[in-house]
């Protein structure tokens, strides 16, 4: 019995070690499988940080684009989607999983806190789910669900805002912002790069006309009535005006755009002596100088056998004999009396030549054919700050004037077109001629409509950044202090012109002005440094500020030094280029280095105007995104 015994206990202490075994082998693999599990519960919850950050970035850089809140919610749907959760596509609500709102700066922190639903919206809090409200449902794991264990919930979420801007607008205000309303470029003109033909394009040279006041003009001499009305003698202008009767012209109509009396076409700009009328319209392929019948053809060392000149200083009085002398060249040897002739015939001045019979009673002149400068009468003033006629028709007189260059018919030709082509070729700045700042002068009007569309867009957002405006010519300057009145900088834009103050192209001392400005201590710590560089030419200007040529490479790694230093202090640059002189290349470079953008409107300026606006639209919108929970 004691052997059975001990046979029986030997068996029941083996089932034992066997049951022990199978416990064991049991409680292993449950610690296994929820070891497994709770691995995966912390992978899927970190892949949905992943994506909730991801998702969040992406659509708060969308807040700031043109398609705003929809454009938001697209990016965190596209974003979760391209990336997996515990092996499977992440899908989230785009209403429910994506809340709008606005970051609230904490002064005494620097930090910000998430505001749902405040307005205007600069932030958004995306929420990357996987429970039974989510389209994947909850999260389902590997062995709790063999054992008869539930899906597990597993959620999260994070908050991004666009970011702040400190933005220096650097902008190119060299001598070339004007040139696309010159004659330089009616027709096809030669490129700078390498003298291959460019197409010209449609110069708005008649509307930098009609912008210059009215009251720069002076329509014949004497007192401004031209002609005289009939019957009152002794209130007279004696050179003829716009048509037989026409009161009162002086300056032109004070009303552009309206018809004046007598129901010709109103000139609306400024009118000087007989040139009185704009003449034939600048259309690319149809237009030429020499059939112009607002342009008077007074060659130089020629008789003058324009017959509009001829009918005018006849309708002025002057006598055959005093017509004679003024139509004929024989002395335009001398300069002055070439000038002189000129004026006259142009009824910029009236001729007291003594001749027996002639249009003036007495006077200093001596009888003969010279028209000598103590001979000249009622001069119509020059109504400009710097300039004179004589300068003026020294210019239209000359071979070398890019107007020459590109026709040389409009050499000698003198009338409206050329009396403003002037103004913008030779007395372009500031000092010269202040009022061409309220004139379109392209491509100059188009980035100052881009600018000003650009700060509309930023002002109605209320985005919280500051604007300053620096600019840069030959010399760069710093115009506007770093504001969060950002209308103030296109206040200040509006009123300048193209060689505002100099007119070379210093490209690295403007995008120093802007690196000093965003280093200031208006600059906020909090904000992100963006440069806006817009420019329409190559760099020509070395770090010492001596001009060194067009593309000169001290002018190229003048801009470049001043692009790595800004990439070094986090600062972005974007770049905007417009016309075919551009240095396009370098200042992609730029970008590239200052971990910007560059963008480049081409074409007539009926095109780049329209691309301009784009481009300035789109940088406006292009904000840092920044996550703050």
């Amino acid at each position: 019995m004691k052997g059975k015994d001990r046979v029986v206990h030997r068996r029941d202490r083996g089932v034992a070690v066997a049951q022990t075994a199978i416990v064991t082998t049991m409680l292993g693999f449950g610690a296994a499988a929820l070891a497994v599990d709770t691995g995966l519960m912390f992978t899927a919850r970190a892949e949905l940080q992943t994506v909730a950050d991801a998702a969040a970035l992406a659509a708060a850089a969308e807040l700031g684009m043109p398609d705003g809140l929809e454009g938001a919610r697209q990016k965190a749907v596209e974003y979760a989607e391209m990336n997996q959760v515990a092996f499977n596509g992440l899908t989230i609500n785009p209403y429910n999983d994506v809340v709008f709102g606005r970051a609230v700066p904490d002064v005494a922190t620097g930090k910000f806190t998430f505001q749902p639903g405040q307005q205007p919206y600069d932030a958004v809090k995306i929420t990357a789910r996987r429970d039974a409200t989510a389209a994947d449902g909850p999260l389902h794991l590997l062995f709790s669900t063999v054992i008869g264990g539930s899906p597990t919930n597993v959620s999260a979420s994070a908050v991004a805002m666009l970011m702040p801007r400190d933005i220096a607008m650097v902008i190119d205000l060299s001598g070339s912002m004007n040139d696309d309303s010159e004659l330089q470029h009616y027709t096809t003109f030669l490129s700078d790069n390498d003298g291959s033909p460019l197409p010209g394009v449609n110069v708005n040279l008649k509307d930098i006309w009609i912008g210059l006041p009215i009251q720069k003009g002076n329509n014949g001499v004497g007192n401004g009535i031209d002609p005289a009305p009939p019957g009152n003698p002794t209130n007279y202008n004696d050179q003829p005006g716009t048509g037989p009767g026409s009161p009162n012209s002086q300056g032109g109509n004070p009303d552009p755009g309206a018809e004046p009396l007598g129901g010709s076409t109103n000139p609306a700009g400024p009118r000087w002596g007989w040139m009185t009328g704009w003449g034939m319209p600048l259309d690319i392929g149809v237009y030429v100088p020499e059939t112009d019948h607002g342009l008077y053809y007074i060659p130089r060392s020629q008789v003058c056998t324009d017959p509009d000149v001829i009918t005018n200083i006849t309708e002025a009085g002057y006598s055959l004999a005093e017509r004679t002398a003024l139509l004929s060249g024989t002395y335009d040897g001398n300069s002055t009396i070439y000038y002189n002739r000129v004026r006259c015939l142009l009824g910029l001045a009236g001729w007291k030549s003594k001749k027996s019979g002639g249009k003036y009673n007495g006077g200093p002149g001596n009888g003969d054919n010279r028209v000598d400068s103590n001979e000249l009468t009622q001069q119509a003033g020059y109504a400009f700050n710097q300039g004179s006629w004589g300068q003026y028709i020294a210019y239209v007189s000359s071979n070398t004037s890019e107007m020459y260059r590109t026709d040389p018919n409009f050499r000698y030709r003198f009338g409206i077109k050329t009396v403003v082509n002037y103004h913008l070729e030779t007395r372009p700045s500031y000092a010269e001629t202040p009022e061409l700042s309220g004139t379109p002068e392209q491509p100059l009007q188009a980035v100052k409509d881009a600018v000003h569309a650009m700060v509309d867009r930023i002002s109605s957002n209320d985005w919280q950044d500051q604007m300053s405006l620096e600019i840069f010519g030959t010399t760069a300057r710093h115009e506007v202090n770093l504001t969060a009145d950002v209308q103030s900088v296109w206040d200040r834009l509006a009123v300048m012109q193209a060689n505002h103050y100099d007119g070379t192209t210093n490209i690295g001392g403007g995008m120093n002005r802007g690196i000093l400005e965003l280093q200031s201590q208006r600059a906020r710590p909090t904000a992100s440094k963006v440069i806006v560089l817009m420019t329409d030419g190559k760099p020509n200007i070395d770090q010492y500020g001596n001009y060194v040529g067009n593309g000169a490479p001290a002018a190229v790694n003048w801009a470049l030094d001043r692009a790595q230093y800004a990439a070094q202090q986090n600062m972005r640059i974007y770049t905007v280029t417009v016309g075919h002189d551009a240095d396009r290349d370098l200042c992609e470079q730029i970008a590239r280095t200052a971990n910007g953008e560059s963008f480049y409107a081409s074409g007539n300026p009926d095109e780049y105007v329209g691309q301009l606006l784009e481009i300035f639209e789109t940088i406006s919108g292009k904000r840092p995104v920044q996550l703050i929970q």
